[in-house]
């Protein structure tokens, strides 16, 4: 009989169940889409490091002796180690195609994963060369390719084409955004192919540890061990590629997870509203339910079902579609950045707790609903409730009351009669106002980071960059042909107290190529003494202005004292900034890595001592790249809210309607017109979407705060909406609003005066 209940009560209020379902459906499916795309991320690396044996630890110096590598396996702790000699060769100068060359005399930790051709073998004589360099220069197994090593040609044939754990994200340093196979790659050679005589010695030390082991004490250990000498140590948060994956899937993990936070409110909202008018609506059948013998927690449980199989059916049907649908489209941007060996959506656990908890949201709402009423006698249910007992409100009792027309005296007692109502409207309004406002802002945001870089902080058309062993004389040349200024970038260590980090030194000679600006994109100067630091940067290190700090180039042993003179913000690319001449009264040698110019240097390649040229229109290109999945990701976003802002407006629209018939009826029946009761309805909603809106846009503005705030440490974003998205906020909030009004007012032609004003008096 319950069941049957159920079913005909759903048919008679179809509308507002049916919103709330779309609401739970809609939140879960966002959520368990991007749930399953980083998560599916996250599963498949994990596998990928685990299979081919990852290091915990790399160890980069100059030079290791079997000495150093025997010290470093009898750590405690320490599993296994490995030695390893890498370094970059040139495959074409003509071409700019440079390779990452790996020595390698045992394959234990961190060997290759075959795609195509001969496993890797450490007693082979073959090369064995990244997938990516091979298909984009159209090399196969068995081709023939030369490289340089130490003045000597060398010719080798591709054995096999790899994929490799530690080139995930494969760029040749941190100035370059985006992976570019056809210049860039990697290979592997083993140690006995070179030839007999001829000995390098390893620079890198990979170190795998047990479960006994703990990975700062055992680098801390290192540290010591390797003090007489420079020694860079990454564990796997700061190994470039490695970190980059885990900054990637650790900010799509931040946009899913709060996004479907307000759909759930706003669904236990509708669900406590429609379930409230409903459970006084039925008053009677429940104190007859009772009389015929239901016990309270059998009827409470009736009414609890609908919010509970609405909520859970929603998050099922979110749950399944989810996956399907949205890791696809997000791993097609992932793909051209990430190389992994599989791409596959995985569901979370937590992705079943948040189907559990939309059902749970909108269960506990119908309980609160029908509480009340469970706990009178049945002979108390049976009898119509009394009518509230009016109360004349401070504003009615004021001498301003009579000044205002019928029309703002009827909403405004409204409004104050049907308090929870209108709280209820408003709070839907603020919701889809929040939410457009969010999505539309990360876009802005997002957008605006490649505008600020290239636009207002580095002004420069070209960058030339330079080789290391460029000569004075190759840089008069390029001095005198173009104007521009030069600048020099390393990656560094930094340290302030116990908190260390890397970075990204730049020294500037003379120009106006770079601009610095604060946070608050106000133009500052660097300074004449002391250095100049970004403002992620400092609150990284825990430091400030007047602060002091110590700071290493990799591959020098020395630290270098410092004092924080200015603070900067950047979006991208987090470290240090000093002028040259400051640079240099430390005591050390400028040495230019890039030429910025505004001048047209598209040739400059031909010149002796350049590297390779970059156009900013291929530096724009490769960050939007970069950033292309956080724009997928806000699309979905901006889809989801207009959804559901018409979804809950449409629901409380409608509720307010049937809540509020006898009233019309009455005006009805003292002869208003159609025209003019629909007019009464479209100014309260005006007031209430006015209200609403105002609250929603600060909301939206703290909510986008809230994501930038978890964005990784490489970039410092700040929230950036425009007027127009604001403007487009407002309006769709509008537009949904008054079309919503628009087609409720028709109803007021069709109510029934004498159904409506039939009521116990």
């Amino acid at each position: 009989m319950l069941l049957r209940k159920m079913r005909r009560d759903m048919r008679n209020n179809l509308a507002q169940f049916i919103s709330i379902f779309l609401m739970a459906f809609l939140g879960v499916l966002v959520y368990a889409g991007i749930n399953a795309e980083w998560y599916g991320m996250e599963t498949e690396v994990e596998k990928y490091y685990v299979e081919m044996r990852l290091p915990d630890l790399w160890v980069l110096a100059d030079a290791f002796t079997r000495s150093d590598l025997e010290k470093v396996k009898a750590m405690p702790g320490v599993s296994t180690v490995t030695a390893r000699l890498t370094f970059d060769v040139v495959v074409n100068a003509e071409k700019d195609q440079t390779l990452r060359l790996n020595l390698v005399d045992d394959p234990e930790l961190s060997a290759p994963k075959l795609i195509e051709g001969k496993a890797f073998t450490p007693a082979g004589d073959g090369l064995w060369l990244d997938a990516a360099f091979a298909r984009a220069n159209q090399f196969k197994v068995g081709d023939q390719i030369s490289f340089t090593v130490m003045g000597m040609v060398f010719t080798k044939e591709i054995s096999g084409l790899v994929i490799h754990p530690e080139y995930v994200h494969n760029v040749k340093d941190e100035t370059v955004f985006m992976p570019d196979p056809e210049t860039f790659g990697f290979a592997f050679l083993p140690a006995s192919a070179l030839p007999a005589g001829l000995f390098l010695p390893a620079n890198q030390l990979l170190i795998g540890i047990n479960r006994e082991g703990d990975v700062k004490r055992i680098s801390s250990e290192l540290e010591t061990l390797f003090a007489d000498r420079y020694c860079l140590i990454l564990d796997r948060e700061t190994h470039p590629s490695v970190a980059a994956f885990s900054n990637e899937i650790a900010q799509n993990k931040a946009v899913g997870e709060v996004f479907p936070v307000v759909f759930f409110l706003l669904a236990a909202l509708t669900m406590l509203t429609t379930m409230t008018r409903m459970t006084v609506s039925q008053r009677t059948q429940i104190g007859v339910l009772k009389a015929l013998g239901f016990s309270r927690r059998q009827i409470q449980f009736h009414y609890v079902s609908y919010g509970l199989w609405l909520g859970l059916f929603g998050g099922v049907m979110g749950l399944l579609i989810g996956p399907l649908f949205i890791p696809p489209i997000l791993f097609t941007m992932q793909k051209s950045i990430y190389t992994l060996p599989r791409w596959r959506a995985a569901v979370s656990p937590s992705a079943y707790w948040v189907v559990l908890l939309a059902a749970f949201c909108c269960g506990a709402s119908s309980s609160l609903a029908c509480r009340r009423l469970l706990n009178e006698v049945p002979a108390a249910t049976l009898r119509p409730a009394a009518p509230k007992t009016g109360k004349h409100s401070v504003l009615e009792k004021s001498g301003f009351w009579p000044r205002l027309s019928f029309a703002v005296q009827w909403n405004l007692r409204d409004l104050f009669r049907s308090r929870v109502r209108s709280a209820m409207a408003v709070i839907g309004v603020m919701g889809c106002t929040t939410l457009l406002l969010f999505g539309l802002g990360l876009q802005d945001t997002v957008n605006g980071v490649t505008r600020t870089i290239y636009g207002e902080l580095y002004r420069n058309e070209y960058k030339i960059n330079l080789r290391e062993e460029v000569t004075g004389e190759e840089l008069a040349v390029i001095g005198d042909r173009y104007r521009g200024q030069w600048i020099q970038e390393a990656k560094i260590e930094l340290k302030a107290g116990p908190r260390k980090e890397s970075g990204l030194l730049t020294v500037l000679a003379q120009g106006d190529q770079v601009i610095f600006a604060d946070y608050k994109r106000q133009a500052i100067a660097l300074p004449e003494e002391g250095i100049a630091l970004s403002r992620k940067m400092a609150e990284l290190l825990g430091v400030g202005l007047g602060s002091a700090l110590q700071w290493r180039i990799f591959g020098e042993k020395d630290w270098q004292e410092a004092k924080v003179a200015a603070v900067y913000w950047t979006p991208m690319g987090q470290g240090i900034v000093m002028d040259k001449a400051v640079y240099e009264r430390s005591g050390r040698t400028f040495r230019p890595t890039a030429y910025l110019t505004s001048e047209r240097a598209a040739d400059a390649h031909l010149l002796a001592g350049v590297a390779s040229v970059q156009e900013q229109e291929q530096l724009v290109k490769a960050f939007d790249e970069m950033l292309e999945s956080l724009r997928l990701i806000t699309a979905i976003l901006v889809l989801a809210a207009v959804v559901l802002g018409s979804v809950v407006l449409y629901n409380l629209g409608t509720l307010s309607f049937v809540e509020r018939t006898r009233e019309l009826a009455t005006l009805k029946v003292l002869g208003f017109l159609p025209k003019e009761i629909r007019s009464l309805l479209q100014m309260q909603n005006l007031w209430l979407t006015v209200i609403g809106i105002g609250l929603g846009i600060p909301l939206g503005f703290l909510l986008t705060d809230y994501l930038l705030s978890t964005m990784p440490d490489n970039l410092d974003l700040l929230t950036g909406i425009s007027l127009g998205s604001i403007s487009v906020a407002i309006a769709g909030t509008f537009a949904v609003s008054a079309l919503i009004n628009m087609f409720l007012s028709r109803k007021v032609a069709g109510i029934d005066m004498i159904t409506s004003l039939k009521a116990v008096e």
